[in-house]
């Protein structure tokens, strides 16, 4: 079953709050994206303090697109995120961080940039609970869908089936089609869900894509 989550890319508490009351009718679950301006160009909310005030039922992904994602780890464990993706290229221990994580029964997701090689994130795959493919260069709504990544989703998808896989950027109706048949289980959208008129129709279209 394919399973479709609409990121939320905020810069302010205001733009948050409205996107959250947005989906809340359609969804379980939203992926918060945070970015720092270092690893990505781009800056986002902070994120935690805005999560530990809002009165919502939804679930929290967190994406820590960011350059140290240990330094405001204590913030975010206090909230209800119960999923995170950290990148294999954040300057940190990853090891340390997954364990950190995982020790407060959190689920982790790697993420690898659309240029990083798959043998960055072969040593966690027995401590993960997904690897997340980034499909455009990855800090704003909108990027240019890279058909290259395909490739390398459906080679990792072959030799780790196991292994749930997440993609996330530029997924419309045509990409996600290309990402299931390489094995995506998961499909991160942002634009194409957000900027919807019609929330609901956008995510079935990506759900019966095929």
């Amino acid at each position: 079953m394919i399973e479709v989550i609409p990121s939320i890319l905020a810069q302010t508490e205001e733009e948050f709050r409205s996107l959250v009351r947005k989906l809340e009718p359609y969804v379980l679950r939203v992926h918060l994206d945070i970015a720092d301006g270092i690893l990505v160009p781009n800056k986002t909310i902070d994120g935690y303090k805005e999560l530990m005030q809002i009165d919502t039922d939804l679930g929290f992904d967190v994406h820590l697109m960011v350059q140290k994602p240990n330094d405001n780890l204590d913030q975010w464990l206090n909230t209800k995120a119960d999923r995170y993706f950290v990148h294999a290229e954040s300057d940190h221990d990853l090891k340390g961080l997954i364990d950190r994580l995982k020790n407060k029964d959190k689920k982790v997701g790697i993420v690898l940039n659309p240029e990083t090689g798959v043998e960055k994130v072969e040593d966690f795959l027995r401590t993960v609970d997904l690897v997340h493919f980034m499909t455009v260069h990855p800090g704003f709504y909108g990027g240019e869908f890279i058909d290259g990544v395909v490739g390398k989703i459906s080679k990792f998808h072959l030799k780790y089936p196991n292994m749930p896989i997440s993609v996330d950027g530029g997924i419309n109706v045509e990409n996600a089609r290309k990402v299931k048949s390489a094995g995506a289980t998961i499909l991160i959208s942002g634009n194409y869900v957000i900027n919807s008129p019609d929330v609901k129709k956008a995510i079935e279209e990506l759900i019966n894509a095929q």
